[in-house]
């Protein structure tokens, strides 16, 4: 009986002073942090959308999108990756 009043004593009652952490959501695959990132020219779906209607390759909006991660902003990526790669969309235009 002594040893059940001192094993009890011994455990820890759940307080109500913090929260509860929030469950851990399962990642969707290796492209879904892409998927919700967000950057001062817009979400990067959007900015991808635009890069592929300009003609970039995906390797090349990979590239870009490595930059941006980086706090590059959108011109500057662009300029960068056109710059590493050594050419650029026919036609393209300064983003911005």
């Amino acid at each position: 009986m002594a040893m059940d009043q001192a094993f009890k004593s011994r455990l820890r009652r759940s307080s109500n002073r913090f929260v509860e952490p929030a469950p851990q959501r399962p990642s969707c695959g290796p492209g879904s942090a892409g998927a919700r990132s967000i950057f001062f020219e817009g979400g990067w779906p959007s900015i991808k959308a635009r890069l592929e209607m300009r003609g970039w390759s995906p390797s090349q909006i990979e590239q870009i999108h490595e930059q941006l991660r980086q706090g590059w902003p959108l011109t500057m990526a662009v300029r960068h990756v056109a710059l590493l790669m050594g050419r650029c969309p026919l036609r393209s235009r300064p983003m911005g």
